[in-house]
């Protein structure tokens, strides 16, 4: 065989298998439209389980098809999944961090995700998850005030405090309301559980949100007394006294100095 018909075959033969490479690649992209589109169509029908099985597939046959892990946490946050929305919202936005699709869903995972655990009391699961959601959004006031909640369901009162007072500078929006109420609710919470520094710094902070607020005065006042500073102590329930001459536990604080 000379060299020129040796080069020729290897040529034709790397041109076949070119060809078929080609081939297989068209027939598994074919293959996975077709399961993406039947797994969309089930999604609009509500057949969730469904659904992922198809996009659970695809992933199997190219595991950086990050269409398929989008479409998979949409259908796992419709089920109230949310650690597997969140798991594949994740991967999907590490595949395609500028496609527009990814980051939405992400976040939405992420955020449906901690306020399950806040409602169902896993506070340190829910603060992990909302510390993650505010890095995406850090503007979001109702994140602000869900995490400090997770923070107060913690004892972690430092905590809540500065996450009130975040959600708060960003305007506080719809959730402004809510967010000051929950400045006086993590004082008192904090002086029943014998905090009573926290005690003091989130009740001063709530106070200038609502100047007038005896209850949050003779809380600060009785916080005071409890960590032996009589003087500001004397001092708050004198502003409780101004408000209402007529409280009696303030009176009755007067009275032991």
């Amino acid at each position: 065989m000379t060299a020129k018909l040796l080069r020729t075959r290897l040529t034709l033969l790397l041109l076949v298998s070119t060809l078929l490479a080609a081939c297989a690649g068209l027939t598994l992209q074919s293959e996975i439209d077709g399961l993406m589109k039947e797994g969309q169509q089930l999604y609009s029908e509500k057949k969730y389980d469904a659904a992922i099985d198809k996009f659970v597939v695809v992933i199997g046959k190219d595991p950086a098809y990050w269409q398929a892990y989008l479409w998979a946490a949409r259908a796992f946050i419709a089920k109230g999944n949310w650690g597997d929305a969140i798991a594949n919202g994740r991967k999907a936005f590490e595949l395609a961090p500028k496609d527009k699709e990814t980051l939405p869903v992400f976040a939405q995972a992420l955020f449906g995700g901690g306020a399950d655990a806040l409602k169902n009391g896993r506070f340190a699961e829910s603060v992990n998850l909302f510390v993650e959601y505010l890095k995406l959004d850090p503007a979001s006031t109702q994140a602000w005030l869900n995490v400090g909640k997770a923070y107060l369901g913690q004892k972690d009162f430092r905590q809540a405090l500065g996450a009130f007072a975040q959600g708060l500078a960003a305007g506080g929006g719809a959730e402004r309301q809510e967010l000051i109420r929950q400045l006086l609710d993590g004082g008192i919470q904090a002086f029943a559980s014998g905090r009573h520094r926290e005690s003091i710094d989130l009740l001063r902070e709530y106070l200038k949100y609502d100047a007038r607020n005896l209850q949050a005065y003779l809380n600060i006042a009785k916080a005071y007394w409890e960590t032996g500073d009589r003087g500001k102590a004397l001092d708050a329930f004198k502003q409780v006294l101004q408000l209402d001459p007529r409280q009696e536990e303030a009176l009755r604080y007067m009275l032991r100095r």
